[in-house]
């Protein structure tokens, strides 16, 4: 199941427009999309991830919470 992945700075606000990306190999193959996987180590660049509740992480760096992870389904076409 394809997923969007947006990453959201200290101000609440998107630093980015969403990715969407697949789970599946399969799937990023037939829709020519991302791995979640790849998307997530990406936007992540070393900083530690923390679960946030069910679709949200927050992202530290020395300590501080620098940015946050929203993972989420996309809107139905």
């Amino acid at each position: 199941m394809a997923k969007a992945i947006v990453l959201v700075g200290p101000d609440g606000l998107a630093l980015a427009p969403a990715t969407l990306c697949a789970e599946a190999m399969e799937e990023a193959r037939q829709l020519n999309l991302p791995l979640s996987v790849q998307v997530l180590a990406q936007l992540t660049a070393g900083k530690e991830m923390r679960a946030n509740g069910d679709s949200s992480y927050e992202l530290y760096q020395a300590g501080q919470c620098v940015a946050m992870l929203e993972i989420f389904d996309p809107p139905a076409p």
